[in-house]
């Protein structure tokens, strides 16, 4: 199969990508179709290798406060998982109306949803596997505050125990999750500090995982590729 002309390939764009996505590419290169399109191409790349170390992350941050709130829950004597709420300190039962619930367990009623939707066993491990960044984001945040004296031991290597170090990074990184979940442009964004922040909450868990992460990641690079603006 030939290779397509520069400008058989922007058609191509035009077609599948949409003009209001491919307007903000055209505005940073003054309307120059090929640096439009080398941009788009390296947004992508860069957010293919972003998705390695934010789950690579996701996983660790949500497996540290797995265990922090499970030695809660037992060190409380409750019976069960913590996941299930059955103290309803995370909203379980709590909304208006018979079987309604609050935030942040309305993320753990959908997971449990999603795991008999797929007909995968009922357990802590499979609903955990399934509850989104949201939740983790929300089990960090200032309304949730009374957990964060137990769940602060999850992040040995930080410097002192307030929460807003690792609330703060995680909230960024959920917004910024988001804008790469939905292929949305990124290069507009400072990247290097959002890789900074992946690796520097990370290292509040484990240095040992900070390393891995930076010796596995492709971000680095890829973000030295970044296309030149035009002159």
């Amino acid at each position: 199969m030939s290779k397509m002309s520069n400008s058989e390939t922007w058609g191509l764009f035009q077609s599948h990508f949409g003009h209001a996505r491919l307007r903000h590419y055209l505005d940073e290169y003054d309307g120059d179709t090929n640096q439009a399109m080398q941009l788009y191409e390296w947004n992508a790349e860069l957010s293919a290798a972003f998705w390695e170390p934010l789950g690579h992350l996701e996983v660790a941050l949500r497996n540290t406060i797995d265990c922090q709130m499970s030695a809660r829950h037992n060190a409380l004597g409750r019976a069960g998982h913590w996941i299930y709420d059955d103290a309803q300190e995370l909203g379980r039962d709590r909304g208006r109306g018979k079987h309604k619930h609050k935030y942040p367990y309305v993320d753990i009623n959908t997971a449990i949803a999603r795991v008999r939707k797929n007909n995968k066993p009922l357990n802590p491990g499979q609903v955990i596997s399934e509850v989104s960044f949201g939740f983790w984001h929300q089990m960090v945040s200032k309304s949730q505050m009374f957990l964060w004296p137990d769940i602060a031991s999850g992040f040995p290597y930080m410097k002192g125990r307030s929460q807003a170090p690792v609330r703060d990074i995680v909230s960024s990184l959920r917004e910024f999750r988001n804008r790469v979940g939905h292929h949305h442009r990124i290069w507009a964004l400072d990247v290097s500090q959002k890789y900074d922040q992946i690796v520097a909450l990370a290292g509040y868990i484990d240095p040992a995982l900070a390393a891995w992460i930076e010796q596995q990641s492709r971000v680095r690079e890829v973000v030295a590729r970044r296309p030149k603006t035009s002159s």
